[in-house]
């Protein structure tokens, strides 16, 4: 694709369609090199002033045209690379449309295409243009009769969206089923699968009594592989029901794991199409990580069916009407069905990671975009956790009671209906009493909040002030938006004696939630009688950075006392911040950089007390990501980041040995190798103290890798060993390494973990390895998953190594992306992303980066996809 003039799409430009498809039949005839599609569309002007129809359609060949039974002619039709037009069409008519496509051909993974033995669809957001003419925009709903025929031993299963409502024989070797769906859908919900599946069965009864068929189709050799998922599913649906009266709404929930695709998963209505990544897992090949990460894909995929398929958007900028509502849906879920504090304190890790970063670069955008030349850049952190974070925001505002009565109303006012985040914001404030407007700046600004916190406390009156300033810097991605409004921030607080004690606030309460809506407000705390330490917040209440000097001893106290996880948590991070921010500048001025005798005392103190939360101990003895610490600093140094963290992990581990050993002996005694609470905790604190203890370097900390790695009872023990022999300078390291891949070959999902615990290995031989590894024959760069796991792996998870002074990094990159692009935009966009903040880098650093990213530019033919990224990035970022 030529981008030499993008097209920008604006939400002020926003016009509903001209013309609306109420109702389409589709006739399709399957096969892996050729498919026929036969639609019949009910199609009804929406626009008075409207002549000619124009329906998208992408890379394929129109056999006829057909208006209210008879045959168009050349002249009464156009058809170019993007659309099909029709003149001069009546108020209301049928419309028939035969066309064909080459799944086989489609290696950009949209639409309906091949993977393996398989045909399978993804629309979302522009794909079904692929697969036949259509209004291919969300806001023109449908409902769907489809047939699909195939050849039978090709295509034993043959899958659409709705009830499955006939099927039979087709001449000799040929079947079809037929499916009906009476829901109106957006295009980009349509589904097919296709092919050579094996089938799990169980059921659902809902809370009405209905008795709904659950059924998840994957490889013969992986349907063992679906129970987890099976439960989490059913635990889901029971969930939906008690939090929010929601209950499945058709007969059948088909469930199918694929091989080959772009995204984690889809929520096709009644038809949801999973990467295999998140809904594989048995104890032989998933991780803990795995069974945890299935059980939140699969009830996010489950919610949309409300949160975003019975209700959804207007538009693309609404993406987070759906995404943000449904991952906040998720999180809370999740949060019932493990640790509450350790999910909280996962889900911020990874909005400062990912959201923070992106909103303080090039592609900053609102949470509710104003424009976009690619849809498929913007499914981004910002969309899904931010848009998480507002909705949040929202509950704690409103309280339980509140936000349950506003989503009632929300799910009760616009069922069927494409809406936007407007609509919503309006459930709520109908249903809470009060006004959001001002609130709404979280969906039309980008950019992160800071709040600036003073105190003051006064012992004779008892007065303790709490000062806050907000502000919010301006956004390298968003130029035109220069003057912020204030935010609605509540920020959840308590205080804390200097020995540990929660204090007592007005009304008898400890724990309030202020709101925070100007510039600057003071907020006073009467009958406080000793002089307390401010814990706010609580639970990451609002994405905001918060800057507030406490003293060592307070965080420390915080870290020992505080009754929330979160901030507790907090208090550890902050104190390792500390260090490690002191570490880099040592480093970089070529001084000495020895650990704080203070936090040496508290991680030890940490590790040597007495708890039951073993999977809270390991998040808080874990040290901050180099992602986060590199938000902290400027300009970002990567080889003085990893340095420090590296010698604070040393010095930590040097200074604990005995207490991280016999923590790691008394995990291990737990372990048997069950997916289950107490064993999964257990082996998080393990790995945690084992990653301390390999830091050493030393044949000790190797030999427990080795034995763990030997004795493995589940896949958790043999990757977590793995991973750490690959840092390691074991002697052994090659053979066990191959030796992991000779026992694996055969399970894909395991060679991605093999493969990126190579890639994200911070030494100069690393690059070699991966250079190495994509010639492997376990390696295949048409499939996103090993190109995430080995490719994304080095450019995005080894930041020591990708940003080599040598550039060996960047034009690892460049070689890739000019590969991947012409096979997959979406893939190749994610890999462009590594350049996005080269801005903050140092200065040599950027000069090499903006070299590589023009070099990137000027790659023939590039997709809307990367050249967006590019440009945005080139020109937005500020040295």
């Amino acid at each position: 694709m030529d981008t030499d003039t993008p097209t920008t799409v604006y939400l002020k430009d926003y016009r509903p369609p001209d013309f609306l498809i109420t109702h389409s039949d589709l006739d399709i005839r399957l096969g892996f090199d050729r498919t026929t599609v036969h639609a019949h569309h009910t199609v009804v002007r929406n626009n008075p002033g409207a002549e000619n129809l124009a329906l998208n359609c992408e890379l394929m060949e129109i056999e006829c045209v057909i208006l209210n039974r008879q045959k168009l002619d050349s002249g009464s039709y156009l058809q170019n690379e993007t659309s099909l037009t029709i003149f001069d069409v009546p108020d209301s008519f049928t419309l028939e449309v035969v066309n064909h496509i080459n799944p086989s051909k489609n290696t950009a993974l949209t639409g309906l295409y091949k993977s393996a033995e398989l045909l399978c669809t993804q629309c979302e957001a522009e794909g079904y243009r692929r697969i036949s003419p259509g209004i291919d925009r969300p806001d023109n709903l449908a409902t769907y009769r489809v047939k699909l025929t195939a050849d039978r031993a090709e295509f034993p299963v043959l899958l659409c969206n709705g009830n499955l409502v006939d099927s039979g024989s087709d001449g000799q070797t040929g079947h079809y089923t037929v499916w009906q769906d009476p829901f109106p859908k957006p295009t980009y919900l349509f589904a097919i699968v296709a092919g050579r599946l094996s089938c799990m069965a169980d059921t659902f009864t809902t809370m009405s009594g209905r008795m709904v068929a659950l059924k998840f189709y994957a490889r013969d050799q992986d349907i063992h592989k679906c129970g987890h998922a099976m439960n989490a599913l059913k635990n889901a649906m029971a969930w939906d029901e008690q939090q929010y009266g929601r209950e499945y709404d058709l007969d059948l929930f088909n469930v199918v794991a694929v091989d080959d695709f772009n995204m984690g998963a889809m929520e096709n209505k009644s038809l949801n199409i999973f990467n295999t990544r998140y809904v594989l897992a048995d104890p032989d090949m998933a991780t803990d990580s795995d069974f945890q990460n299935v059980e939140g894909v699969v009830g996010h995929e489950y919610f949309h069916n409300w949160s975003g398929n019975r209700i959804t958007c207007r538009d693309w900028f609404q993406l987070s009407l759906k995404e943000g509502f449904t991952v906040f849906r998720d999180q809370e879920f999740s949060a019932d069905m493990g640790s509450r504090g350790v999910k909280r304190i996962d889900d911020v890790n990874q909005l400062r990671a990912s959201q923070f970063e992106e909103d303080s670069g090039p592609m900053a955008h609102a949470v509710r975009p104003d424009s976009y030349q690619e849809i498929n850049n913007f499914y981004t952190a910002t969309v899904y956790n931010k848009g998480a974070e507002v909705v949040r925001m929202m509950h704690t505002i409103l309280g339980p009671a509140g936000f349950r009565a506003g989503t009632d109303l929300y799910f009760a006012r616009h069922d069927g209906q494409a809406v936007t985040t407007d609509d919503f914001v309006a459930a709520m404030e109908t249903a809470g009493r009060q006004s959001f407007r001002q609130f709404k700046h979280w969906y039309s600004q980008a950019g992160t909040p800071v709040v600036h916190v003073d105190t003051h406390y006064d012992r004779p009156s008892a007065c303790y002030e709490i000062r806050v300033r907000q502000s919010c810097p301006d956004t390298p991605g968003t130029p035109g938006q220069k003057s912020q409004q204030p935010f609605v921030i509540p920020m959840t607080a308590a205080l804390f004696s200097k020995t540990g004690e929660k204090l007592l606030l007005d009304h008898g309460v400890d724990e309030c939630t202020l709101i925070l809506d100007k510039p600057g407000q003071t907020f006073k705390l009467t009958g406080i009688h000793t002089e307390p330490i401010p814990s706010l917040f609580r639970k990451f209440s609002a994405p905001v950075i918060m800057n507030l000097e406490l003293s060592d001893d307070d965080l420390e106290t915080l870290l020992n006392y505080d009754d929330d996880p979160f901030n507790r948590w907090e208090a550890a991070q902050n104190l390792f911040l500390k260090d490690i921010l002191n570490g880099i500048t040592d480093i970089q001025q070529g001084r000495p950089t020895p650990a704080s005798p203070r936090l040496v005392r508290a991680f030890n103190q940490a590790l040597n007390a007495k708890t039951d939360d073993l999977e809270f101990l390991a998040a808080l003895i874990t040290l901050p990501d180099a992602a986060y610490i590199s938000e902290k600093v400027r300009p970002i140094d990567p080889t003085a980041i990893e340095r420090s963290r590296q010698r604070l992990k040393t010095a930590l581990a040097a200074s604990a040995r005995p207490s991280l050993t016999a923590n790691y002996q008394a995990c291990q005694l737990i372990n048997q190798g069950n997916p289950v609470a107490e064993e999964m905790a257990a082996r998080s604190l393990r790995d945690v103290c084992l990653g301390y203890l390999n830091s050493l370097d030393e044949q000790f900390a190797h030999d427990l890798c080795i034995k763990q790695l030997k004795n493995a009872k589940c896949m958790t023990d043999a990757a977590s060993a793995i991973r750490f022999i690959a840092r390691s300078s074991c002697s052994a390291k090659q053979s066990l390494l191959d030796g992991f891949y000779e026992k694996w070959k055969d399970e894909p999902l395991v060679v991605d973990k093999w493969l990126q615990a190579q890639a994200v290995i911070p030494h100069e031989s690393t690059l070699g390895v991966v250079e190495n590894l994509t010639r492997h024959p376990s390696f295949d760069h048409t499939n996103p998953n090993k190109v995430y796991s080995l490719i994304l792996g080095f450019t995005h998870g080894n930041p020591y190594c990708f940003h080599a002074a040598d550039e060996s990094g960047y034009a690892f990159l460049v070689k890739w992306i000019e590969k991947l692009d012409p096979v997959n935009p979406q893939v190749a966009a994610r890999l462009v992303s590594a350049l996005n903040s080269w801005g903050k880098f140092t200065a040599d650093l950027q000069q090499k980066m903006k070299k590589s990213l023009l070099k990137i530019s000027s790659l023939p033919n590039l997709s809307r996809n990367v050249s967006e990224i590019v440009d945005k990035t080139l020109w937005s970022t500020k040295p």
